[in-house]
C-alpha cells in the first residue's frame, strides 16, 4: 500500500474515532437528561397531590372551627345569659340568676372540650366592664379548667373583639395564624393558634357579648410537612410572607424573628400574581441558591381574599444531583464502553477496505449470527455494489425496527414509574392513615390490612388476613341489618353507617364504617374496601354534651328546652288522635325562706328529694320537667279522665308535704298545683303553660297547699298581681312608699317605749295598699331586700329628724330572711345611722321566730354583731314558730314580742291566756323585755299588766300614723 494510501486511511481512521467520541458523549449527556427528567416528574406527581390534600385538610379544620363556634353560641345557657342580662341579672323566663346561666356554660364548655383537645380555650365574653370575660375555660396541665372569677379579664381591647362586633348574627370572624403566648404555669412554648369568633345578639339587634374558640392549630400545621421525602422541605407561611412552619425551626420557636418567605423565595409573589392558585414544580432561583419549588396559596376567609395561607415544598439542586449521581455514573461507564465498541469496529472495518467481499462475507456472517453492529463497504457499480445495496436496506430495516422498540420501550418505562409513583403514594396512605382499612377478595375473605385496623381491634394482621369481617361481630345487630347492608352494596357498590364491633379482648365499640365495592379492571378481580374508625368516645361526649344542653343539672330532669318540644309533639299527636293531655305546674311553698335561712346546699338538695317524689308518682310515658327556681312541670298524656288529673295532684301534694331529712334538718316543705288540660284550656304550648301557671297562682292564694284547675276568671286575677308586680319594681322609684308608725307603751306607766316602723304602699290608682297584699309579692320576686332597704334608710331618716326635735323613741325595723342572709347587715346600718347622724342603738331589728329557728347558728352571729354595734334584736310573732329553748337561750336577744292570736282572746280564753303567762315567764327568766302585739281593749291591757307583761302596742293605745302625725302625738305623750 502506498503512503499516501496509508495517510487517507490513518486520517480516516482517527475521523471515525472522533465520531465514536462524540457519539458517546451525546449518550451520556442524552441519559443524563432523561434520568433528572423522570426524577423532576416523579416528585411533581407527588408533591402536587400532597399540596392537594394539604391545602383541602386545612380548609376543613377551618370549616369545623367554624361551626364548633357556632354550635358553642347556640346552646341553652348563652340564651340564658342574654335574658338575664337583659333583665337585670334574673333570668326573665325562669327566675335562675345570671350566675346560674354561667356555670352551667362553663360545664358545656368544659365538656366540648375535653371532647375536642384540639381546642385549648373557650371564652363567653360580655359586651358590658369593657369586654370582661363572663366564662373562660382553658386547657391546664392537659385537663379542661374553668377559669375563677377573679382571673378573667376585659378583651374589648383584642381585635376579634372589635371585628365579630361588626358582624350579623350567625357569621363567624376567623383570626390570622399566630403564636398565642400564655403564661408559663400553663404552657411552656406559645401555641400556633387560630380563632373563630360569633357575636351574640339579642332579639332586638342588641350586642351582647362574642364566643370565642381558640384552635391549637401546631398538630394541624405540622402535618403538612410530615410524610414527604426526606430531601424535600415544607414552609408554610401567612399573606405577609410570616412563617408558620419552617425546616430550621425547632418546635414552638418564634417564627416572628424569622426571615420571611419573600427573603428565601423572592420569585414567588411574582409567579403568583399571574392568577395562579397553584405552582407545579419548578426550577427558581432562591437565597439558598436554584431549588424545584411546588407551591399554593389557600383562601379560607371569602369576605378577606387578601388573608390566605402559602405552602411551599423545596428540593435543592444539591439533592436532585444526589439523586440521579448513581446513574449518571452509570451512563458515564455505558458511554465508554459504547466507545470502545465503536472504536474496535472502526479499526476492523478499515482493516478490511481493502477486501470488500471479506466484508461482505463478514457482515453476511455476522447478520446471520444476530450482529446488528456491521459496516459495509462504500462500493458502488457493479455485482459488489448491488450486494452491498441489499445488505444496506435490510440493515436500515432492522434499525428502524430497533428505533420503534426503543421509542415503545421509554414509554413503558415512563408508565411503569407513573404507576410505581402512585402505588407508592397509595401504599403510605394505607399504612399511615389514622382509620382502619379492611381489604377483601370478591368472596369477602380479608386480604389486606393496615395498622390502624390493629389498633382499633387488636387483630394483628396475621390474624385476620385469611378470616372473614364477621370475626368482628357484635351480635348488637340482628340479620335483617346485614341482609340490608349487603343489598346496598350489591345494588350501589357503596354502604355507610354506623356499626356495633367487637375488639379481640371482648369489649364492644362503635364504628363509623364505610364500604366500597371496586369492580374488575385489567385483569384483577373485584374486591371490597372496608374504610372505618372508632367513634365511641365521641359518641359518648355527644351524648353528654346533649344531656347537659336538655336537662337540668341538678335533678336531671328534662329542662324547659326539652320540655317544650315534648309538649309540642304531645299536642299534636292528641290532636290527630282526638286525645286530651294535661299541664301541671308545681310550685314549692315556703321554699325560699328555707332556701335563703339553711343556705343554697340544703336547698339543692331539698329539690332533689322534691323531684323523685314527683317523678315516683308517673308513668313512663309522662314527663316532668324543672323549669328553674322552685318550679316544677308535669306533661301527663293519654289521659282519660280529667279526675285521673285530681288524684295525681292529691298524692303529690301529700307526699311532698310530709317532713325531709337533710344535713341533720328536718324539713316541712308544701307545694301548690295548677292545672290546665288540652284542648280545653288551650290548643298551643305556649297558652298551656300560661293558664296552668295561672292555675298554680290561684292555688297559693288560696292557702297554699292544694291544687285548682284553670278557669277563665282566673286570668283576671292573674292580671292584677302581675300589674301589681310590675307596679311594685317602680314604687321606691316613684316614691309611693312611705312608712307608718305604731307606739309601744308601758302598760303600767304609759310611757312610750318606742315605735314600730310599718311600710305603707300609696298607689296613684289602687290607692293604699295593705302590706299583706304586696309583701308576699316583693318576697316572691326578690324585691324585698331592696323594700327592707329602703325601709332601713326612711326609717333613720326619720328618726334624725326626731331628734333634731328632740324626741328620741327606738324604731323597730321588720328585717327579711333575704336580709339577714347577707352578713353585711350590721355594716349596712352603721352605714345609714353614721350619714344621718343617730346612734345604731335607735335602732331595733325585729325577726320572726320561723327566720331565726332555721339556722340559729348562723343567726347567733349575726344578732351578736348587731349588738355589738349598739342595736337591739326584738324577735316577732313569738309563739307561732317551733324555738328551741336551748338555742333561744343562747341567742342574744333583748325582746319577745307575743303574737297578737294569743293576746286578742286571752282575757276570755283560758288556754290563750295560759300561753301568754307562760311567755312572760319565759321572757323574764330569760332577762328579755316582753312586749304584746295587737292589744285593742282595756280589759286586755289589764290582764297583761296582771300577768306581769311590762309593754304593749295595739289599737287600743294608737294605730299607725304617718310620721307627721305621730310627731304631734309623741310631743303629747312627752312627760310634763
Amino acid at each position: 500500500m502506498s503512503v499516501l494510501g496509508s495517510r487517507l486511511t490513518t486520517h480516516l481512521k482517527l475521523a471515525a474515532l472522533a465520531g465514536v467520541v462524540v457519539a458517546a458523549v451525546a449518550l451520556v449527556f442524552v441519559l443524563d437528561g432523561h434520568q433528572r427528567a423522570s426524577v423532576l416528574t416523579e416528585h411533581s406527581a407527588e408533591l402536587d397531590e400532597s399540596l392537594r390534600l394539604n391545602g383541602k385538610y386545612l380548609t376543613e379544620t377551618v370549616d369545623t372551627l367554624r361551626q364548633d363556634a357556632l354550635f358553642l353560641s347556640r346552646t341553652p345557657p348563652v340564651s340564658g345569659i342574654l335574658r338575664a342580662s337583659r333583665n337585670g341579672g334574673i333570668d326573665s323566663r325562669d327566675g335562675d340568676p345570671q350566675a346560674t346561666w354561667v356555670k352551667r356554660l362553663q360545664e358545656i364548655f368544659t365538656a366540648f372540650g375535653e371532647a375536642h383537645p384540639k381546642y385549648y380555650l373557650i371564652r363567653y365574653i360580655g359586651a358590658a366592664a369593657g369586654g370582661r370575660e363572663l366564662v373562660r375555660v382553658e386547657r391546664r396541665r392537659g385537663q379542661m379548667v374553668a377559669v375563677r372569677d377573679d382571673e378573667l379579664a376585659t378583651k374589648a381591647d383584642r381585635d376579634f373583639f372589635e371585628a365579630t362586633r361588626q358582624l350579623h348574627p350567625g357569621e363567624v370572624y376567623v383570626s390570622e395564624f399566630d403564636l398565642n403566648r400564655v403564661p408559663p404555669r400553663m404552657q411552656a412554648e406559645p401555641i400556633r393558634t387560630l380563632r373563630a369568633a360569633t357575636p351574640i345578639v339579642g332579639p332586638g339587634g342588641e350586642f351582647f357579648g362574642i364566643v370565642v374558640l381558640n384552635l391549637d392549630v401546631g398538630p394541624t400545621l405540622d402535618a403538612i410537612g410530615a410524610g414527604l421525602p426526606a430531601d424535600v422541605a415544607a414552609y408554610v407561611a401567612d399573606q405577609r410572607g410570616r412563617y408558620l412552619i419552617r425546616p430550621a425551626a425547632a418546635p414552638g420557636a418564634d417564627f416572628s424573628t424569622a426571615p420571611g418567605l419573600a427573603h428565601d423565595f423572592p420569585q414567588l409573589d411574582g409567579a403568583f400574581a399571574r392568577g395562579t392558585k397553584r405552582l407545579s414544580l419548578q426550577a427558581t432561583a432562591t437565597a439558598a441558591g436554584v431549588q424545584h419549588v411546588a407551591a399554593e396559596r389557600i383562601h379560607f376567609d371569602p369576605r378577606l381574599p387578601a388573608r390566605f395561607v402559602q405552602i411551599v415544598y423545596a428540593l435543592t439542586e444539591t439533592a436532585l444531583l444526589a439523586k440521579i449521581q448513581p446513574a449518571r455514573l452509570q451512563a458515564l461507564l455505558s458511554g465508554l464502553l459504547a466507545a470502545l465498541v465503536l472504536a474496535t469496529a472502526t479499526l476492523l472495518l478499515f482493516k478490511r477496505l481493502l477486501s470488500p467481499l471479506q466484508k461482505i462475507t463478514d457482515a453476511a456472517r455476522a447478520l446471520a449470527a444476530g450482529e446488528r453492529n456491521v459496516q459495509l463497504p462504500n462500493t458502488s457499480g457493479g455485482e459488489v455494489g448491488a450486494l452491498v445495496d441489499a445488505f444496506r436496506y435490510m440493515l436500515q430495516g432492522v434499525a428502524e425496527r430497533e428505533q420503534d422498540f426503543m421509542r415503545l420501550n421509554v414509554e413503558l418505562e415512563h408508565r411503569v414509574n407513573e404507576r410505581t409513583a402512585q402505588l407508592r403514594l397509595a401504599a403510605a396512605v394505607f399504612e399511615n392513615t389514622s382509620e382502619g382499612v379492611v381489604v377483601t377478595d370478591a368472596d369477602a375473605r380479608i386480604v389486606s390490612v393496615n395498622a390502624a385496623f390493629t389498633d382499633i381491634t387488636g387483630y394483628p394482621a396475621a390474624e385476620a388476613i385469611g378470616a372473614k369481617p364477621n370475626l368482628l361481630r357484635s351480635d348488637h345487630h340482628d340479620a335483617a341489618f346485614y341482609r340490608q347492608l349487603w343489598q346496598t352494596l350489591l345494588e350501589t357498590g357503596r354502604w355507610q353507617g354506623e356499626v356495633w364491633n367487637r375488639r379481640k379482648g371482648g369489649e364492644v365499640y362503635l364504628e363509623w364504617l364505610t364500604i366500597n365495592r371496586i369492580p374488575e379492571a385489567d385483569g384483577i378481580p373485584s374486591c371490597y374496601v372496608a374504610v372505618f374508625n372508632d367513634i365511641t368516645e365521641q359518641r359518648r361526649k355527644d351524648d353528654h354534651i346533649r344531656h347537659l344542653a336538655f336537662h337540668d343539672p341538678l335533678t336531671g330532669l328534662p329542662n324547659r328546652s326539652l320540655l317544650q318540644d315534648r309538649l309540642q309533639h304531645a299536642i299534636e299527636r292528641a290532636r290527630r288522635e282526638s286525645g286530651r293531655l294535661a299541664v301541671v305546674f308545681v310550685d314549692l311553698d315556703r321554699f325560699k325562706g328555707i332556701n335563703d335561712t339553711l343556705g343554697h346546699d340544703v336547698g339543692d338538695k331539698l329539690l332533689q328529694q322534691v323531684a323523685q317524689r314527683i317523678r315516683s308518682h308517673l308513668r313512663s310515658m309522662d314527663t316532668v320537667a324543672r323549669m328553674g327556681g322552685d318550679e316544677f312541670v308535669i306533661l301527663l298524656e293519654d289521659l282519660k279522665e280529667p279526675e285521673h288529673c285530681a288524684v295525681l295532684a292529691s298524692a303529690v301534694i301529700g307526699d311532698i308535704s310530709q317532713p325531709l331529712a337533710i344535713q341533720g334538718h328536718t324539713i316541712h316543705v308544701g307545694a301548690s298545683l295548677g292545672i290546665a288540660s288540652f284542648p280545653e284550656d288551650g290548643d298551643d304550648a305556649v297558652t298551656l303553660m300560661k293558664h296552668a301557671d295561672t292555675a298554680m297562682y290561684a292555688a297559693k292564694t288560696a292557702g297554699k297547699g292544694t291544687y285548682r284547675f284553670f278557669r277563665s276568671e282566673m286570668m283576671a286575677l292573674a292580671t292584677l298581681r302581675m300589674q301589681l308586680e310590675l307596679d311594685l319594681r317602680h314604687a321606691i322609684a316613684n316614691g309611693e312608699l312611705e312608712l307608718h308608725y305604731q307606739p309601744k307603751v308601758a302598760i303600767v306607766s304609759g310611757e312610750v317605749h318606742g315605735v314600730e316602723a310599718l311600710v305603707r304602699w300609696r298607689h296613684p290608682t289602687r290607692g293604699l295598699v295593705a302590706p299583706g297584699d304586696f309583701i308576699p309579692v316583693a318576697e316572691d320576686t326578690g324585691q324585698i331586700v331592696a323594700l327592707g332597704d329602703w325601709v332601713l334608710q326612711e326609717a333613720c331618716r326619720q328618726a334624725a329628724l326626731w331628734q333634731a326635735q328632740g324626741l328620741t323613741p327606738t324604731i323597730a325595723v321588720n328585717v327579711s330572711a333575704k336580709q339577714l342572709q347577707h352578713n353585711a347587715l350590721a355594716e349596712r346600718i352603721v352605714e345609714l345611722t353614721g350619714a344621718h347622724g343617730i346612734p345604731p342603738s335607735r335602732l331595733q331589728i325585729e325577726l320572726t321566730e320561723s327566720v331565726l329557728m332555721a339556722d340559729p347558728a348562723k343567726a347567733a352571729g349575726i344578732l351578736a354583731h348587731l349588738r355589738a354595734i349598739g342595736a337591739t334584736v326584738a324577735v316577732d310573732d313569738f309563739g307561732t314558730g317551733y324555738s328551741s329553748l336551748a338555742y333561744l337561750r343562747r341567742l342574744p336577744i333583748d325582746v319577745l314580742k307575743i303574737d297578737r292570736s294569743f293576746v286578742m282572746n286571752a282575757d276570755q280564753n283560758d288556754v290563750d291566756a295560759q300561753i301568754v303567762r307562760t311567755i312572760i315567764a319565759l321572757g323574764q327568766s330569760l332577762r328579755m323585755t316582753v312586749v304584746a302585739e295587737g292589744v285593742e281593749t282595756e280589759a286586755q291591757a289589764r290582764l297583761l299588766g296582771e300577768l306581769g307583761c311590762e309593754i304593749a302596742q295595739g289599737y287600743f293605745y294608737a294605730r299607725p300614723q304617718p310620721a307627721a302625725a305621730l310627731t304631734s302625738w309623741l310631743k303629747l305623750a312627752e312627760p310634763a
